[in-house]
């Protein structure tokens, strides 16, 4: 069972599609009491009720369920977390939606030859490095791989691992983190 928050909305689309509830009901396959008592707030309805009244509405359930809120969320840049490494060579930019959880993603400039030491995330996270613009080499727990531009690189992000910029002239990347996701894809 899920909790009826949709009543209003069921009613109000309902209303914008000019059809009574007896027609809704019937294009649901659900009693007509049944949807009365859904767009009162007096039930709380099944999951497959839900997906029936939001098929007859030729919606998925996500959308039926969804506030009217606006759909894209937008982060200012002032709003953004900005981090720098002591010696200023490394500086990132959070793009990431500030209250993402378990995902945290990062644009990051790094200076020629400098070198950025990552911090290990829980156990069961995942880490991806795409590289932008010139190359980064990735040290993952004594391992070395080169990633050149329009390259990414997956690896455990629970372990010790370090970007370096090889190069004399500055490198773009961007760092996806997934903490705790589960399962771990690179044994």
């Amino acid at each position: 069972m899920i909790s009826n928050l949709v009543g209003m909305r069921i009613r109000a689309l309902r209303g914008q599609r000019k059809k009574t509830q007896q027609q809704l009901a019937d294009l649901a396959g659900i009693p007509r009491a049944t949807l009365a008592s859904v767009e009162r707030d007096d039930a709380n309805p099944s999951l497959a009720v839900v997906f029936k009244i939001a098929t007859a509405l030729g919606m998925t359930i996500d959308e039926l369920v969804e506030s009217e809120q606006r759909r894209i969320q937008h982060v200012a840049v002032e709003k953004m977390r900005r981090s720098s490494s002591g010696d200023g060579l490394y500086q990132a930019i959070t793009v990431s939606p500030p209250g993402s959880f378990h995902f945290n993603q990062l644009a990051f400039r790094l200076s020629g030859q400098g070198v950025y030491p990552g911090v290990p995330h829980p156990p069961g996270s995942e880490e991806y490095l795409h590289v932008l613009a010139g190359e980064v080499e990735l040290e993952v727990a004594g391992e070395h791989l080169l990633v050149r531009t329009g390259e990414t690189a997956a690896f455990r992000g629970n372990v010790r691992h370090s970007y370096r910029n090889p190069g004399a002239t500055e490198c773009w990347a961007i760092v996806t983190i997934l903490e705790g996701v589960g399962k771990d894809n690179f044994e």
